[in-house]
């Protein structure tokens, strides 16, 4: 006890100079029931649009190798759908079609998609328009060059580090802090805008920040009126924010919902969106979306695989594009055979320990998006 006490001590000063610091190492690792732990602002539904479910719903077993993957890998949902209906629908014991989890940085598209809204909505005048026009603390020091297509392709500049395992770093800082204006106003320019692509979870961050002052409200309320109510989400979501009542929310992650709902965002995107005859997103913008934008990385090489904060894997040349989320959460989209999947759980390492192996194993994702394709598609 004696020899605890110290370490109490010590975490209690962390606390008082830096609660996120206390709040990182207390909780550890971040969860899919994180929206039980932090404030959260509810994006709310509006009239129900329910999906279509398809006659052969469930008629045909997830083959067993597949159930082994998921199970390894702790899945929570899986979903499948063809031709826009329902097929195939999995859940671990404990959760259904109405449980909430956290998707992580699917959270990033649904900010993109919002930022198309936008602009279809005459609320920003342009992708090239600087974001300090909206947030007035980068009006200076390089920061007024960044641009809004800057900040959906990852090519801000800032000097953010996406330090994962620092309890005390900018990552943990974003994820467990409960200000986040102080912290993206403390960033500045490291490189010019536009220059590079480097993933950086900022970035979606310091977009809303500009975002919620166009549009003259917060992510979750234009959410929810511009977004959730149009495609008819059978549920609320739960957007974690910074602090309680006033807070921003953290939109690299957290938009909490369920796969069913999450299944939405890619209907939208393959009918380049529009739903049922409302054109809720320019197919223009859509489209941009889903073009690699070919910027160089820090190591030289040309960033592919990246578009308007959605992945465009095109897995054996299938043209598939995904939202994307840490611990795999997918919501993938193949268009060449009309399949949707949805897959949510606890992490993506096949086996326990191997989580931060250097030993090249497939990518959870090819997994899942070969055995869909040959089992439904």
């Amino acid at each position: 006890m004696k020899k605890l006490f110290p370490a109490f001590i010590l975490l209690c000063f962390i606390s008082a100079c830096n609660p996120y610091v206390a709040r990182s190492i207390f909780y550890n690792d971040p969860g899919i029931k994180d929206n039980k732990l932090m404030p959260v602002r509810l994006v709310k539904r509006g009239t129900i649009q329910p999906l279509s479910v398809s006659p052969e719903y469930n008629k045909k077993k997830i083959p067993d190798p597949l159930m082994k993957v998921l199970k390894a890998t702790g899945t929570v949902a899986f979903l499948v759908m063809k031709d826009d209906s329902i097929l195939t629908e999995w859940y671990a014991r404990g959760y259904n079609d109405s449980s909430l989890t956290n998707p992580f940085s699917v959270t990033k598209s649904i900010v993109s998609i919002l930022t198309g809204i936008a602009l279809k909505e005459g609320k920003i005048k342009s992708l090239d328009e600087p974001i300090c026009n909206y947030y007035e603390p980068y009006r200076k020091n390089g920061l007024n060059k960044i641009t809004f297509k800057n900040l959906l392709c990852m090519s801000s500049g800032v000097n953010f580090n996406d330090a994962y395992l620092n309890p005390a770093g900018q990552t943990a800082q974003l994820y467990y802090g409960n200000n986040m204006h102080q912290l993206i106003n403390s960033l500045s320019i490291d490189r010019e805008p536009g220059s590079v692509f480097r993933y950086k979870n900022c970035d979606p961050e310091i977009l809303t920040l500009a975002l919620e002052n166009a549009v003259g409200m917060n992510m979750s309320d234009y959410a929810s009126e511009k977004f959730w109510k149009p495609v008819g989400a059978a549920h609320d979501a739960e957007w974690i924010i910074d602090k309680p009542v006033t807070g921003v929310e953290k939109s690299y992650c957290c938009f909490h919902s369920n796969a069913r709902d999450m299944a939405r965002l890619g209907l939208l995107y393959e009918q380049k969106g529009s739903w049922n005859g409302n054109q809720i997103v320019d197919s223009s913008y859509v489209k941009s979306s889903l073009t690699p934008h070919m910027l160089p990385r820090e190591n030289g090489k040309t960033e592919a695989h990246n578009g308007y904060l959605w992945w465009l894997r095109n897995v054996d040349g299938m043209g598939d594009f995904c939202a994307d989320g840490l611990k795999g959460q997918y919501i993938s989209v193949i268009p060449s055979r009309n399949l949707i999947f949805v897959r949510l759980g606890k992490r993506d390492w096949l086996v326990r320990g191997k989580r931060f192996s250097k030993k090249k194993s497939e990518f959870l994702y090819e997994i899942l998006l070969r055995s869909v394709v040959k089992v439904w598609g």
